[in-house]
């Protein structure tokens, strides 16, 4: 079991590292705890055991553990969350004239999360999530929200009838959808999408922009 920095990510050469050390020791399994972790990391964690000889775990450690005993008895303040990487797929868009350059979208399917209360996991569907966030030209360092959905929220129909039809329908709708606008490739030729589940925890998942479908 390996635990991450109280102010920071959880890095690939944390999760290296410690696998090597669990293997060399002969353990079953590694644990890596951390309030956030870094992209190439997951990945790592995902593949630990074909690269490194031991099966490898993330699990979620929620901010409220800093905060003691101002914990409340709800599901969102389970402290301790083992969450599957976001489900997305990447499309490519039909340009509207020739010549013009070729366009894609982000779709977010859902996302997995076990439950340690009944033992059993859980899907959610994208429509089901409180927030997600699109990095259109990912770096590998530094996430930059390019587009931003809220998809499980009512504030939209109050914020709507504030603003007595200001704003077209389709915005609203856009939103608190699930599919991204349309963008074109960045220098990077990938994109990260990040999601903020019931529990306030950040999950990225980073794809090449190769993997876009029709």
């Amino acid at each position: 079991m390996v635990f991450g920095p109280e102010n920071g990510a959880v890095s690939e050469k944390l999760v290296y590292e410690a696998a090597r050390e669990a293997h060399a020791k002969n353990y079953g399994h590694l644990y890596v705890i951390g309030f956030a972790i870094q992209p190439n990391a997951r990945q790592l964690v995902e593949e630990c055991e074909a690269a490194i000889g031991v099966p490898a775990t993330y699990v979620q450690a929620t901010p409220d553990l800093m905060m003691g005993d101002l914990l409340k008895n709800m599901r969102s303040s389970q402290i301790f969350s083992v969450c599957g990487l976001p489900e997305v797929k990447i499309h490519k868009v039909k340009p509207e004239r020739k010549g013009d350059p070729e366009m894609y979208h982000v779709e977010l399917l859902g996302l997995d999360v076990f439950d340690p209360a009944t033992m059993k996991t859980e899907h959610r569907e994208g429509d089901d999530l409180p927030a997600w966030f699109l990095d259109a030209d990912y770096n590998g360092l530094c996430f930059n929200v390019s587009q931003a959905f809220f998809p499980r929220t009512g504030a939209w129909e109050s914020l709507k009838k504030a603003l007595k039809g200001t704003y077209e329908e389709s915005v609203w709708d856009h939103l608190a959808g699930t599919k991204s606008a349309p963008f074109e490739a960045g220098e990077n030729g990938q994109v990260a999408v990040k999601v903020i589940d019931d529990r306030g925890n950040e999950l990225v998942v980073v794809k090449s922009l190769r993997e876009a479908k029709r």
